[in-house]
C-alpha cells in the first residue's frame, strides 16, 4: 500500500458528513426537526391554555367561586401566560422557516407580522378587550407552522424514498 492511498480521506466518511436530501444539508434537517419538536411543545401549551380557559371559566361561573380572586386569575390570566410563552418559540420557528424558505415570505410576514402587530398595538394602547384576538392570532401561527413542518418532512421522506 502506498503512502498516497494511506493519506487519502475515506470517501464514505466524507459523504456521510456532507449528506443532503433534496438540497437540504443534514444539519439543516436536524435544526428543522428540533424546531418541529419545539412546535409540538407550543401546541401543548396552547391546548393547556384552552383547557385552563374552559375548566377555570366553568368553575368561576359557579356560585361558590363568584368572589374568588384566584379562580378569576386562573380563568383570565393563565391562558394568556401559556400562549405568551409560545411566542419566543414561534419567532425562532419563523426565523428557520424564512431561512430555509419553507414557505413564501409574504405568508410569513402576513401571519407572524400580523400577530406581532396586533399584540404590540393591544399592549401599547392598553386594549385589554382586544388582547384575546392577538392571542388567537399567535395560536393560529403555531398551527400554521405545524402544517408547514409536516409538509416539509413529507417532502423529505418522499425524496429519500426515490
Amino acid at each position: 500500500m502506498s503512502t498516497e492511498t494511506e493519506n487519502r480521506p475515506n470517501s464514505s466518511a466524507a459523504a456521510s458528513t456532507n449528506e443532503s436530501v433534496a438540497g437540504f444539508p443534514a444539519s439543516a434537517i436536524k435544526l428543522l426537526r428540533d424546531a418541529q419538536k419545539i412546535n409540538k411543545l407550543s401546541i401543548l401549551f396552547i391546548v393547556l391554555a384552552i383547557f385552563a380557559f374552559v375548566v377555570f371559566g366553568t368553575l368561576a361561573s359557579l356560585k361558590m367561586f363568584h368572589g374568588s380572586g384566584q379562580m378569576y386569575w386562573l380563568f383570565h390570566y393563565l391562558p394568556y401566560i401559556l400562549v405568551g410563552l409560545t411566542i419566543p418559540f414561534t419567532l425562532y420557528q419563523a426565523f428557520l422557516v424564512y431561512r430555509y424558505r419553507l414557505s413564501q415570505p409574504s405568508m410569513l410576514v402576513t401571519s407572524v407580522g400580523g400577530a406581532s402587530l396586533l399584540l404590540i398595538v393591544c399592549l401599547l394602547f392598553s386594549l385589554a378587550d382586544w388582547l384575546w384576538l392577538a392571542m388567537a392570532a399567535w395560536i393560529g401561527v403555531a398551527y400554521w407552522f405545524q402544517a408547514t413542518f409536516k409538509r416539509f418532512f413529507n417532502f423529505i421522506e418522499d425524496r429519500q424514498g426515490q
